[in-house]
């Protein structure tokens, strides 16, 4: 199964060292870059369907907060795993991005330690609808 992950950051490298690293433990992914979540609510208006959410917290224009917010009041995305990926967050911040709907959170830090495992898990998880409905 091939599989998308829209990857919302405003720093190009991030995102540079996050596709080469996931390309590496997941041959089957393709990954589509946002700068901000203006970008990326165009992105989905215009057809893309990410299998997987990745939102950076602090964004300029729009940031992961409003994003998170924006795809959990939208029917037609509310159903897409988002995981916040951030390189710096306050306890309260977790909780607020957790009570507005978001999925989990990876610390850029660690992130790329823990990433193959992150990969199974996330793309089994979003694989198990569509076996259902394959039935």
């Amino acid at each position: 199964m091939k599989y998308t992950i829209l990857v919302v950051d405003d720093d190009d490298d991030d995102f540079i060292i996050l596709s080469t690293v996931i390309k590496e433990c997941h041959s089957d992914v393709t990954l589509v870059y946002a700068q901000n979540g203006q970008q990326a609510t165009q992105k989905l208006i215009d057809g893309l369907n990410p299998h997987l959410i990745l939102v950076d917290v602090q964004m300029p224009l729009m940031d992961g907060y409003e994003l998170v917010t924006w795809l959990m009041n939208s029917e037609a995305w509310r159903h897409i795993p988002v995981v916040i990926w951030t390189g710096e967050i306050s306890e309260s911040e977790v909780t607020r991005y957790y009570r507005a709907g978001a999925n989990s959170l990876m610390l850029k830090q660690t992130a790329l330690q823990d990433i193959e495992a992150f990969c199974k898990y996330w793309l089994k998880l979003v694989q198990l609808p569509q076996l259902v409905w394959q039935s």
